[in-house]
């Protein structure tokens, strides 16, 4: 009973700190947003879309249809879509996506392929976006990702029918009762129905293990903000009909395009909220704000190189989650140092995905780490040639000088330096 109090109390504690933090995760989610250039992911994902849409949705129709059980289902699952995500012109909307899936069931073979290599597109540039944004360095194999487009685009028509079937099926009954709660339950079928779809989105996509809480908060995230942005939009539309005066019937596809835009913009904020979560559970917001300085840099590189270098005493590699675990400091700091590290030749990444240390460190100095990642200061950096004057010249040769007594100074190896940690007991988690 004690034990499961005292994590009663853990959990009231961490969701407590969560409410208090809230507004700081939100802003530091909004700070990585813009470093991220979200809005222009966004606005390349909406022509992506449009363009993948149909492909999409006749490949998810055509499985409807093959399962006799979810053929009667169809038509809600396209209303309930098109409601749900699209405000306003979801009916105009629904008509033109009926018409050209319609078209589409004819064309031969090869017009097929096109269809499906440009849905694929926009899986690949789904998966950029979220990699980005999660700092994963690759993408997973080519194999790889086409089975998880597959899956994703076949599982989940199945699984919205089933939910839908489901799910109807409770509304009516509670209907035929006169169950009071219908009106709200119906309202928040849309709302659920987008947090499922983006928690998974952001737990199946990136090349990351995405923590389900994370994911979860992110994705609840962006279904609340969903509704209020469909809430918005359906009022700037109604009180200010723009669109409709300048551009008459076919004022739907600028409309479109801008809910597109609009959502997008949602779903990849919503993506940096889940990524930001491990980051402030362990205290580092700040830790990627604003660059680090020289110095900070160094002890980053030399905190890195320590935990690798103690992990291949016991022969083992460290992945970057137990990287992250062990430095305290933001995941984008840790990303950027140890790609750099990898292109200075200090560090490597095995197929796994472990890092290691790919050079002997009782033969590398903390003077060679300074100028391997350019921390160091040299004379001919100090732009004497753009500065014609005798004070240039000299100044850069008494940074030589003092950069040369550093060197002798800092001539010492890594693994002299680290020796102090060889009583650790027990090897380091791998993972």
């Amino acid at each position: 009973m004690a034990g499961g109090s005292g994590f009663s109390g853990t959990r009231m504690r961490n969701l407590l700190r969560l409410l208090r933090d809230g507004h700081t995760i939100l802003a530091h989610a909004a700070r990585r947003f813009a470093r991220d250039k979200g809005f222009v992911s966004a606005s390349a994902l909406t022509y992506t879309t449009l363009l993948a849409l149909v492909p999409l949705l006749t490949v998810v129709f055509a499985i409807f249809t093959a399962f006799p059980a979810y053929r009667r289902l169809r038509q809600q699952a396209e209303t309930l879509l098109f409601q749900s995500l699209v405000p306003q012109v979801g009916d105009q909307i629904q008509s033109y996506a009926g018409t050209f899936v319609a078209k589409a069931g004819a064309l031969t073979g090869l017009g097929v392929v096109g269809l499906t290599i440009t849905a694929i597109l926009l899986f690949f540039s789904i998966e950029g976006a979220l990699n980005s944004i999660w700092r994963a360095a690759e993408p997973r194999p080519l194999l790889t990702r086409l089975l998880s487009f597959w899956a994703v685009l076949t599982m989940a028509p199945l699984l919205l029918g089933a939910s839908l079937s489901l799910g109807l099926g409770a509304l009516a009954r509670m209907k035929a009762d006169g169950d009071p709660g219908l009106a709200f339950a119906l309202s928040l079928v849309p709302f659920l129905f987008e947090t499922a779809a983006f928690t998974l989105m952001y737990v199946a996509i990136p090349n990351r293990e995405v923590a389900w809480k994370d994911a979860l908060a992110g994705g609840a995230v962006a279904g609340l903000a969903t509704e209020l942005a469909k809430t918005g939009f359906s009022f700037y539309l109604t009180l200010f009909p723009t669109y409709e005066a300048i551009y008459g019937a076919l004022s739907v596809v600028p409309t479109f395009l801008l809910w597109l835009y609009l959502l997008w913009s949602v779903v990849l904020f919503g993506a940096e909220l889940a990524a930001s979560l491990p980051e402030w559970r362990a205290g580092r917001l700040n830790g990627e704000e604003g660059g680090l300085a020289t110095g900070q840099r160094l002890m980053v590189a030399l905190a890195l190189l320590d935990a690798l270098y103690q992990a291949s005493r016991h022969g083992v590699g460290l992945k970057r989650e137990a990287l992250s675990r062990r430095v305290p400091v933001g995941g984008v700091v840790i990303d950027d140092m140890l790609e750099s590290l990898r292109k200075s030749h200090w560090v490597e990444r095995s197929g796994r995905g472990a890092w290691m240390v790919s050079r002997d460190l009782n033969r590398a100095s903390l003077a060679d780490l300074r100028l391997a990642l350019d921390l160091a200061i040299r004379g001919e950096n100090v732009m004497v040639e753009r500065l014609d004057t005798g004070w240039a010249a000299d100044t850069a040769g008494l940074i030589t000088n003092a950069e040369q007594a550093g060197r002798e100074m800092l001539n010492v190896s890594l693994a002299t330096i680290f020796a102090s940690q060889n009583d650790r007991k027990g090897p380091p988690e791998a993972a």
